[in-house]
């Protein structure tokens, strides 16, 4: 018989905010991760053993998201201090910053060309801007309560909205009509994802559930109950086989979307888990959590066999207890199953956990240019001068 598939595996095991971490981001050639924070710092993590990383600390409040634009050659962060500052990835790079909403801002995101990006805020607004111009281009407002995330569907022709009157919105971006709407009964979405076909979303939900919907269709393919707390954070593999989760439960779930089943619980975080993603290529996805710390594991999900995983499973299980927590997933044509047989994987006792990269140097960025920049109103027609 062959060789049964390999588990995910801690790779890297980093701490250096001083404050919880509420989002991260791999760089498009999966070379760095950037982490937003509560500590009011964003910090690029090379993941060269011999590189330094770079802390930019000009939020005065905490920051809520931080995204990359597809070249990655400029990153965007959101935070509670109404700014979204845009700047180049490196010690002296150019940077700039506009007051982008009346409240905090929750999210920001670009979309496949980098010429558009999104910002989400507690103002109940999501605005699309021009980049390069630093201009206003139009508001999705039908949201009636704080907007958590927004996020541009891969061909960047819809917008999703994640927002706290219980409600998830698709927007066709160029009529701004909204399209679709996906009521929630039980607790508001915390956080979406699109799926890399851009026919799905994700949605992690404050009530424990992880849904999953189908955007033409509109309705509801699979819903997962895998957590025992609210779910923050979801992404997909790029091949679109499976999702990653982040809960307050301290833990990190890896579902086999085919075959509808939780496969993986991932611990080693000691506070809720706040952020998780994937790398470009999905050889690498990482964590981040409230407890400061960020994991980065090898998903190995590339060996992955369906077909020897109750072989594993049942291995698995005979040396350490897998029934600590519950599941079951449901199909919108109402089957169910339930009983969790996914494998545990904790790994604190491994040599990258112990060896935390605690006194990896972090140095502070020094702006070579920084301007100050106000929000464009949408109905002035003020010139507007190239940024970046």
């Amino acid at each position: 018989m062959q060789g049964l598939f390999s588990d995910p595996a801690l790779e890297r095991h980093f701490t250096g905010h001083s404050g919880g971490i509420t989002q991260l981001r791999f760089s498009p050639d999966g070379a760095q991760i950037a982490t937003s924070s509560t500590d009011a710092s964003v910090i690029l993590w090379n993941l060269n053993q011999a590189a330094r990383c770079i802390r930019f600390s000009s939020h005065s409040a905490p920051v809520n998201g931080v995204a990359w634009s597809p070249k990655g050659n400029l990153v965007a962060s959101a935070g509670h201090d109404r700014l979204v500052k845009i700047w180049e990835p490196k010690m002296r790079g150019a940077s700039g910053e506009f007051v982008a909403h009346s409240k905090p801002v929750r999210s920001v995101d670009f979309d496949s060309t980098g010429q558009l990006m999104l910002t989400a805020s507690d103002d109940k607004s999501v605005k699309l801007w021009r980049v390069a111009r630093r201009q206003f281009v139009t508001s999705f407002a039908q949201q009636t309560n704080w907007v958590r995330s927004a996020k541009f569907s891969p061909n960047g022709e819809l917008v999703a909205t994640a927002c706290d009157d219980k409600s998830v919105r698709v927007y066709d971006v160029d009529s701004g009509e909204c399209v679709r709407t996906f009521p929630e009964e039980r607790s508001a979405p915390r956080q979406l994802a699109w799926h890399p076909w851009g026919n799905m979303l994700a949605v992690a939900l404050g009530c424990n559930r992880i849904k999953i919907f189908d955007v033409a269709g509109s309705q509801l393919l699979q819903l997962y109950v895998v957590h025992s707390a609210p779910v923050n954070d979801v992404a997909f593999h790029p091949s679109g086989h499976f999702l990653l989760s982040g809960s307050d439960d301290r833990t990190i779930r890896i579902l086999d979307l085919l075959e509808g089943r939780p496969i993986y619980t991932l611990t080693g975080h000691t506070d809720a888990v706040n952020a998780v993603a994937f790398s470009k290529d999905g050889d690498k996805f990482a964590t981040g959590g409230t407890d400061r710390q960020l994991l980065v594991w090898q998903s190995n999900l590339h060996t992955y066999d369906a077909s020897q995983f109750d072989t594993k499973s049942a291995l698995a299980s005979s040396g350490c207890d897998t029934s600590a927590a519950s599941s079951k997933q449901s199909l919108a044509s109402g089957t169910s199953k339930s009983n969790d047989l996914s494998i545990r994987i904790d790994p604190r006792q491994s040599l990258a956990y112990q060896q935390s990269e605690e006194n990896f140097q972090v140095l502070d960025s020094k702006h070579a240019n920084q301007e100050k920049l106000h929000t464009m109103d949408s109905k002035t027609n003020s010139p507007s001068r190239p940024f970046f």
